[in-house]
């Protein structure tokens, strides 16, 4: 049984891809920190335990990401005949399912915490002698938490963009999250302290919601790709600008007519059938050869493409006729 041949990535590529490693496996420690940090100052507070939640969930797309790039480094064999590129598809679409199933769990604990009108306390701790409100000590662990996913997050959006990652993209929106969760919940210990009892559970439905949207909007995503629909921008919402840069290069050479491209994304790589029409049937074989590795040359990401005629060719071209 034949095997797709293997392309690994560039050198430049390869690089960032190590790093990104890096800033998932820091985030990992950073998360893990936080969450004991969290765990200790947690309290009776809605709006803390939703956010403590929210650090353990926020473990699931560094992990994926990390079991995807360690799997897809292995050439095909013949046991995976095309590769392990798809490996980071099926850590997007994990980090989406668990988003989505504590994102539902979260909004429905929050709305009966409202619903039943439970009045969260916060007692006070002896720190150093004193008795001191447990509510700054709340929000110091909340600030305290929301610093490490502002400086991860914005390193691990730039490389997800280069590298075209769903999962570290999707990893750099739950660092978004995590800090806009501290600042959540930071409000919601405030107004505790002003005795509005519904803040804290109005604060936590909000960090659920965000949760909840991310979780199915990604899901949704995932679940496209694995269909293997056209390839878009890791923002999403618009097609990949990349697609037509091949295209153009392709019709760039002389003899092309026109061409079609019929890509789809497997992980950060571009696959899929290349259809082209020539301007005449002379010389097709290696016509075809070029015209594939012109696409190919267009962009690192392009890693397993089917070069093809279109069935309409255009007639031969007779050979000028021999001088007298």
């Amino acid at each position: 049984m034949s095997v797709r041949p293997h392309h690994p990535l560039p050198t430049r590529q390869a690089a960032m891809l190590r790093r990104a490693e890096v800033l998932s496996a820091i985030t990992l420690v950073a998360l893990a920190c936080t969450a004991v940090l969290m765990y200790l100052a947690m309290g009776e507070s809605q709006a803390m335990k939703t956010a403590w939640a929210e650090d353990l969930l926020s473990m699931v797309p560094p992990l994926g990401f990390l079991l995807a790039a360690r799997f897809s480094r292995k050439p095909p064999d013949a046991t995976y005949v095309n590769g392990r590129a798809r490996a980071f598809d099926i850590a997007f679409l994990a980090s989406a399912v668990a988003l989505s199933g504590v994102g539902v769990w979260l909004v429905v604990d929050n709305v009966t915490a409202l619903a039943t009108r439970e009045h969260p306390a916060i007692g006070s701790v002896q720190l150093l002698g004193h008795h001191v409100w447990l509510g700054w000590v709340m929000i110091a662990a909340l600030l305290a938490s929301a610093i490490p996913p502002v400086i991860l997050g914005r390193l691990k959006i730039k490389l997800a963009r280069e590298l075209h990652l769903k999962p570290l993209h999707t990893d750099a929106d739950m660092n978004k999250a995590d800090w806009m969760t501290a600042l959540a919940g930071v409000a919601g210990i405030i107004g505790i302290g002003f005795g509005w009892w519904w803040a804290d559970a109005v604060a936590a439905l909000v960090i659920a919601g965000d949760v909840l949207h991310d979780g199915v909007r990604n899901m949704l995503h995932a679940i496209r790709d694995l269909h293997d629909a056209r390839p878009e921008t890791v923002e999403r919402g618009q097609a990949d600008p990349v697609v037509e840069r091949i295209r153009e290069r392709v019709m760039a050479l002389d003899w092309v007519e026109d061409c079609e491209l019929r890509l789809h994304e497997e992980g950060m790589r571009l696959c899929g059938v290349l259809v082209v029409v020539p301007r005449d049937q002379r010389a097709l074989a290696p016509r075809l050869a070029e015209a594939q590795a012109t696409a190919r040359e267009a962009h690192w990401r392009v890693d397993d493409l089917v070069a093809t005629f279109d069935q309409a060719l255009p007639a031969e071209v007779p050979a000028p006729d021999a001088p007298a």
